[in-house]
């Protein structure tokens, strides 16, 4: 059985898995690579949870990977998102066609340093965890070139304002990517539910409370106490603003957590069902398979 790494990977550790290419680095808040070549993968045999942002571009060529269990082939023009707690795996293609990737690695805590409230994009954050991988125009390939670019730039003036300089850049690059997002989703749904500013907020206060607590709490009174509205009345405007109910969101964050422990942990499913708070493994049992339509047991044997 694969395990993932129990040490959360930041920027630096990033930064010495991919030696390869031109680079700079800040400490364990903030990394950029241009990857020239094939990177050495004999650090990336097993799935790792990344503690940081990340984006990854495909420049040229091909590479395939999974995040959080689900499998992508990156080619040209593909800009792939990791955010904080997501497990990734990089697997060797057969081919070993050149291969040139920009990456770009930034920590929670270095974002929130620079003035970013990633709670701002809980609900792009969600789009990530569902689909992280996007293609980008033309135009925000070009935009991507010239952030790149400069940042690599900076590396040649003061050092004593280059964190500074990053910093400013960064925040820039979070709202371009946010907007790439934003703008990749619209292409792909053009029936995305339209959302009132108090229904974002609510939305986003919502999906900020389920991916601190889904693992302890599983009913919508839970969150609708938190938040001093009724459970019909959160739900109703979870639904309106998303198009999906209170526990379709709960359900995706469950079955996400399962999933992952059942892949690539030792845990039994007796410890897995307590440490996702069901109330006995048999409720587990009759959970997983609802959604999946396949048994804990027969899920961890494929």
């Amino acid at each position: 059985m694969e395990h993932y790494s129990e040490t959360l990977l930041t920027p630096s550790k990033i930064r010495q898995m991919v030696p390869s290419g031109i680079s700079l680095g800040i400490g364990d808040d903030f990394f950029i690579s241009r990857l020239q070549d094939r990177p050495e993968y004999v650090h990336l045999k097993y799935p790792f949870r990344v503690d940081c942002y990340v984006a990854a571009y495909c420049v040229e060529g091909t590479v395939d990977c999974s995040v959080n269990l689900t499998d992508y082939h990156l080619t040209t023009g593909t800009l792939l998102l990791f955010t904080p707690g997501n497990i990734v795996r990089i697997t060797e293609p057969e081919q070993t066609e050149h291969l040139r990737l920009t990456l770009i690695c930034a920590s929670t805590s270095f974002i929130t340093s620079i003035g970013i409230n990633p709670s701002k994009f809980l609900i792009e954050a969600m789009d990530v965890l569902r689909d992280p991988c996007i293609h980008l125009s033309a135009d925000e390939t070009e935009m991507l070139h010239k952030y790149v670019n400069l940042a690599l730039d900076i590396t040649k003036t003061n050092p004593q304002f280059i964190k500074e300089s990053i910093g400013g850049l960064v925040s820039s690059v979070f709202y371009q990517f946010a907007g790439f997002l934003a703008d990749s989703k619209r292409r792909q749904d053009l029936e995305t539910p339209v959302r009132t500013s108090r229904q974002r907020q609510m939305l986003e206060q919502f999906i900020k409370l389920a991916i601190n607590d889904h693992t302890r709490e599983h009913l919508v009174g839970y969150y609708a106490d938190k938040m001093c509205v009724t459970p019909k009345y959160l739900s109703k405007i979870v639904k309106e603003a998303s198009g999906r109910s209170v526990p379709e969101w709960l359900n995706e964050l469950l079955i996400l957590d399962a999933k992952n422990m059942l892949r690539h942990s030792d845990m039994t499913i007796k410890e897995i069902s307590a440490s996702l708070n069901f109330p006995s493994q048999s409720f587990f049992f009759r959970f997983f398979k609802n959604h999946t339509g396949q048994t804990p047991t027969q899920y961890r044997d494929e």
